[in-house]
Order: C-alpha cells, then structure tokens, then sequence
C-alpha cells in the first residue's frame, strides 16, 4: 500500500486489483472519469477495480471494463 494522487502522480501497469472505496465520491464528474480511465489503464487483463458500492463507473465499456457486480469490474483481454 501507498500514498497516490489520483489526479497528479503516475500509474504504475499490471495490477491485478486496485482497490479504490469511497474516495471518488467527492470528485467531479470530469475528475472521476480521468480517474477511472487511468484505473483501467494500469489493470493487467483480467484484473479486478473494486469501488463503492455508490460509485459508479458509466462508460466501463468504453474504457475496457466489464461490470461484474455494483461495485467491482473485471479488465477485458
């Protein structure tokens, strides 16, 4: 575990889970939508993105997600 600036800092690659709860609800919508591209970016294929159970990822599609359950998504590839 560490420290991370969603927003500022670099993504390190091939995660097998990010675990991300209850953070992402105080953000804008433009800042969570950067904020979740990047998670996908950093999953390896068929890693997992856990989040709150009231947040929502809306274009998981788009940025190569599938949702399994209301909060947590699996990397496609």
């Amino acid at each position: 575990f560490h420290e991370h600036n969603l927003l500022k800092d670099a993504y390190q690659k091939n995660y097998d889970f990010i675990v991300c709860r209850n953070v992402l609800i105080y953000f804008t919508e433009e800042a969570k939508s950067e904020v979740f591209k990047k998670f996908s970016e950093s999953l390896k294929p068929g890693g997992l993105l856990f989040i709150g159970s009231t947040e929502q990822i809306m274009n998981y599609r788009d940025i190569g997600l599938k949702r399994e359950n209301s909060f947590y998504y699996r990397k496609e590839g």
